[in-house]
């Protein structure tokens, strides 16, 4: 027997495969046919499908074989790996088609895929294998039977490229479904043609998969180009979920009958099934290409919204099903809550630290807290604030119109009062439970006292305060309101607080009656008085505790006794003049309130003297001595006396009619004007202040002074004038056709040189008048108009005068007059112009610069300190002068006339002696820089250096400003 082998390619999935087909060429067969023609081409073709048929029982290891390409192709479909297998020949016995040997191989692929999936719990999609008698449909679909023959008197053929089953007893085509038993296979020929169907194929309304090689009904799942699917025993393709119970999974196959993989919306339900084993998953899963985390219940579904897995809650997105987290609003899933659901998603209760902040969920619904909450459920004896956003509060919170404090650390609401460090304020939390933990503000009544925190920042009280126009004091440390007498520290005084309802606490002024007895406050102080107090122009008087002391009373160690009044009009008031006490005639000093003994008292209001004895009792209707002289006293206590003077005890009096005495300005019979004082009708004498204007009266005499007076007799070194009414006069007086001045304030004469505004006067040193014409002073001429003004023999020019606030303001003693020259080849404006423009920033400047022709610039104010040449001569200068430097002769003459002009006029001014360079630093007088360089400090030289450029010798300048020019 001639055997030949051939190879069939076969595509299994994406890969080609070759499958190596043995033929065993039948000579007889062909032999044996009577139509030589048809013969071979029916033997051809009978040839080929029993050839084929042989073959295929002949070559188990070819079929076997192309069974384990098959399946090595789809383990290795991902990577598009081919794998081929070696063929090996061996002969069976058996006449098996090669339909069988594909069965019986596929089989053993079966087996092999359910003994991997035992072990692993998944079959890999991209595995070749099917699993046989191990599915159940889901729910209760009704099962499909398929009608199946047994074929057992019949033979396969391979005709055309097609396998037929043909019946051996009728010759007969067999149709539908057909058990090979021999090859363990269920096949199916189309009842059209009767043709073996391979691949996908409808019948009976039930979708069926028969090998494309073997033809072999295919059951349990089978990886299919690409997809997994699934035939119960009977074949018929399997859709929807499909629970596959030796793989513990539940699996969905879409109406294709395809493995879904992923997520999949069956039914109105999202599900999720593996990627990689198509098992329907369950309980939480993560998505992570899309980022989320869902839950699908024991049925597979998604869920949405709130759901109770195990003993606790989770939120998922009704959209979207992704497990939330974090803070969540569930108004959208009905419930008006805000809750929290930690990063694996439960439902958080109880207090929880979350992103630095505090938050209390409630145990039962896990409702997020808002407002005031007592954590004493919790375990916490306290109350904290939680925001509206859920947050614990710490520090000073507003809530609800209302200060609140939450401890810093703990957020324990605070009660009571409570020290605020940072804004140095102790303030108080309510602790009444209708208005807990308020801070409260105003006038608050405690179990211990009472207190006012203020009305702004609550701050409790401490010390002095003024409250609705009233003075309150509270306890520097505990800020309790003070009731009572109190002693203020820090004002060393007492004060009264009082404690009647009406007015608790309220410092009390004036009179007060306080547990029977009177006392005086300060209407401003609020003091408790005590000793001599003057009140509303009395004289009252308290003991060391401030009550009010009445009746006789020595003061000043006992150098005088007073009486305070006991009457209730006027209780507790110093008394004068004459007093009836307790039927007794008193007389007390109607200034001092002094009880008088042995003295003469004048009577204000009736105008007559009296007399109090050494008792203190005014003498009535008698005769009583006084310094021995006898006078007579009527029945009212009035010294009888006859018209006119009297000197009684030393001093003296002027009668008129009627015993009364005269007071004032009185002219005597010998034409002296005299005063009698109203406080006592005793002529005054020497300086007396009379409504305001000053008198002088004769010390002797007493007679009314009048004209210039020097008053050093009376105490005082000036000179005054008084006019011809007696009353000093001020300011400037024309006296008798010459002028005078005098002081403004104390009258005094004003003698010496004057300078007013720009101007110059003198007032002569000896009789005050001002002078006009021409004089001598200290050595130096002058010459003055009408008016009395100076006559200058120079011009100044005031534009570079330095303005009020500018220099120095502070007056130089008169002991210099110092000469300078300007050191620089410039004039006189330039230099006087550098001064006042540089005054601040180079600090020098003098009194006057002269040049530019014998013109004079002033800069500084004379008399004041100028900065030309150190401080101590700068302080002992009243006047420093610059000059001006040329290289013109006739110029430098008409400057240096100036020089020496103005130089002799302000030396005299100012009482300078005339004398140049005399002397060392103590001796006064007229110097040049130099003298300064050599006898106080500097290191200039001036202005001798200069004049000698024309000849001025410093023996010359001082002959010229001893003499003049």
């Amino acid at each position: 027997m001639e055997r030949k082998t051939h190879y069939k390619m076969y595509k299994a999935g994406k890969n080609w495969v070759f499958a190596m087909l043995s033929t065993i060429a039948l000579t007889g067969v062909m032999a044996m046919s009577g139509n030589t023609a048809k013969a071979d081409t029916v033997a051809q073709s009978s040839t080929e499908q029993v050839a084929k048929v042989d073959t295929t029982s002949a070559t188990t290891t070819s079929t076997q074989a192309t069974t384990q390409v098959e399946k090595a192709a789809n383990t290795t479909n991902e990577s598009n790996a081919t794998q081929t297998s070696a063929t090996t020949t061996t002969e069976q016995s058996s006449s098996n088609a090669d339909a069988t040997s594909s069965s019986q191989n596929n089989k053993q692929a079966t087996t092999t895929s359910v003994a991997a999936s035992q072990n692993t719990s998944v079959a890999n999609k991209d595995q070749a294998s099917s699993t046989q008698s191990s599915t159940t449909q889901k729910g209760e679909e009704p099962k499909v039977e398929t009608p199946v023959n047994t074929a057992d008197n019949a033979s396969q053929k391979y005709v055309n490229d097609n396998w037929y089953l043909v019946d051996n007893n009728t010759g007969k085509n067999l149709t539908g479904f057909q058990e090979i038993k021999d090859q363990n296979k269920v096949v199916y020929y189309a009842p059209s043609n009767a043709q073996m169907q391979f691949g996908w194929q409808n019948i009976n309304n039930n979708k069926y998969y028969f090998d494309n090689v073997s033809g072999a009904m295919t059951t349990g799942q089978k990886y299919i180009k690409g997809n997994w699917y699934l035939f119960d025993n009977q074949g018929v393709m399997q859709t929807g979920f499909q629970k596959i119970a030796n793989q513990n999974k539940t699996a969905y196959y879409n109406k294709e009958g395809q493995m879904q993989f992923g997520q999949k919306y069956v039914d109105n339900h999202w599900y999720l099934f593996d990627e990689v084993t198509g098992a329907m998953q369950t309980g939480f899963q993560k998505i992570v290409n899309q980022n989320k985390t869902v839950y699908y219940n024991k049925e597979g579904q998604m869920q949405f919204g709130q759901q109770t897995v195990g003993n606790n809650s989770y939120l998922f997105d009704k959209v979207t099903g992704a497990m939330q987290t974090g803070f969540q609003n569930l108004a959208p899933y009905g419930q008006n809550k805000v809750v929290y659901y930690a990063s694996n998603g439960q439902m958080q209760h109880g207090q929880k630290y979350v992103y630095n902040h505090w938050y209390l969920f409630d145990e039962a619904t896990g409702a997020m807290q808002t407002g005031f909450q007592s954590l004493a459920p919790y375990g916490q004896n306290k109350v904290v604030y939680y925001a509206s956003n859920g947050q614990m509060q710490f520090g000073q919170k507003y809530i609800n119109n209302h200060w609140y404090l939450f401890d810093k650390v703990t957020g324990k609401m605070a009660i009571g009062f409570t020290n605020i460090p940072d804004q140095n304020k102790t303030v108080y939390y309510s602790e009444d439970e209708s208005k807990l933990g308020q801070m409260q503000f105003g006038w608050q009544d405690l179990n211990n006292g009472r207190y006012y925190l203020d009305t702004v920042t609550g701050a409790v009280q401490k010390g002095q305060k003024n409250i609705d126009g009233h003075w309150y004091n509270f306890d520097k440390v505990t800020g309790k309101m003070s009731v009572g007498f109190t002693y203020l520290t820090d004002q060393n005084k007492t004060v009264y607080y009082s404690e009647d309802k009406a007015k608790l606490g309220q410092m009390l002024f004036g009179f007060q009656t306080i547990s029977g007895k009177t006392y005086y406050f300060d209407k401003v102080q609020g003091t408790v008085a005590t000793g001599q107090k003057n009140i509303n122009n009395h004289w009252y008087l308290f003991d060391n505790k401030g009550v009010m002391q009445v009746g006789f009373y020595d003061l000043d160690g006992g150098k005088r006794t007073v009486y305070y009044s006991e009457a209730k009009s006027n209780y507790g008031q110093m008394l004068y003049g004459n007093q009836v006490i307790n039927g007794k005639n008193y007389y007390f000093d109607t200034t001092t309130g002094a009880m008088r003994k042995d003295t003469l008292v004048f009577d204000k209001t009736n105008h007559t003297l009296s007399y109090v004895t050494n008792e203190g009792l005014v003498a009535k209707n008698m005769k009583y001595k006084i310094n021995n002289v006898e006078y007579v006293f009527n029945v009212a206590g009035v010294l009888e006396h006859l018209q006119g003077e009297a000197n009684i005890a030393g001093n003296w009096y002027l009668f008129d009619n009627n015993n009364h005495v005269l007071i004032g300005f009185q002219t005597l019979k010998d034409r002296r004007k005299v005063y009698y004082s109203p406080d006592n009708a005793q002529m005054q004498y020497g300086q007396q202040n009379i409504d305001g204007q000053w008198y002088l009266f004769d010390k002797v005499n007493g007679s009314m002074q009048t004209g210039f007076k020097d008053l050093t007799p009376y105490g005082q070194n000036k000179t005054v004038y008084y006019a011809s009414n007696g009353q000093m006069q001020y300011g400037k007086q024309n006296i008798d056709g010459h002028w005078y001045l005098f002081n403004n304030v104390d009258g005094a004469m004003y003698k010496g040189w004057l300078m007013s505004g720009n101007d110059w006067y003198y007032y002569n040193q000896q009789n005050g008048q001002l002078q006009t014409g021409s004089a001598v002073i200290n050595g130096v001429g002058y010459n003055f108009d009408g008016n009395g003004k100076q006559i200058l023999n120079y011009s100044i020019d005031y534009r570079y005068a330095l303005p009020a606030g500018k220099g120095d303001d502070e007056t130089a003693a008169n002991n210099y007059l110092i000469l300078h020259d300007v050191g620089v080849e410039s004039g006189a404006a330039t230099n006087a112009r550098y001064f006042h423009d540089t005054v601040d920033t180079n600090e020098a400047y003098v009194t006057f610069v002269v040049g530019d022709g014998g013109k004079v610039y002033q800069v500084g104010r004379p008399g004041q300190v100028s900065w030309g040449a150190g401080r101590v001569a700068n302080h002992n200068a009243p006047v420093q002068i610059e000059l001006g430097r040329t290289y013109n002769a006739g110029q430098f003459w008409q400057d240096y006339v100036t020089y020496v002009r103005l130089a002799r006029d302000m030396a005299g001014k100012y009482g300078i002696p005339l004398t140049l360079d005399a002397g060392g630093a103590g001796t006064r007088g007229i110097k040049s820089h130099y003298w300064v360089t050599k006898n106080i400090w500097g290191d200039h030289v001036d202005p001798y250096g200069y004049l000698s450029r024309f000849g001025v010798t410093q023996a010359k300048l001082a002959h010229d400003l001893l003499y003049g020019v």
